[in-house]
């Protein structure tokens, strides 16, 4: 057995996950791009009050937070 098979299969899996969590942020940021900035206060103001956590809220929230920096909205919580 390869003494470095680990950590390869390793390295694969976290590029693996990388371009999940890329492919994910992704397809949230095209949905973002599409909505009046009207909307995004709207969501950004909803999600202020969502208090659970998971990798997909964090592709999620990436995404928000990288359309309010486009667009110059206030995204941080309070």
């Amino acid at each position: 057995m390869n003494p470095n098979s680990d950590l390869k299969n390793k390295k694969n899996n976290e590029s693996v996950m990388v371009v999940n969590a890329e492919s994910r942020i992704s397809a949230y940021a095209a949905r973002f791009a599409a909505y009046s900035d009207e909307r995004l206060k709207q969501t950004v103001d909803h999600e202020r009050k969502v208090r659970g956590w998971g990798n997909e809220r964090s592709y999620f929230l990436a995404a928000l937070r990288g359309e309010c920096e486009k667009r110059g909205i206030d995204y941080c919580w309070k």
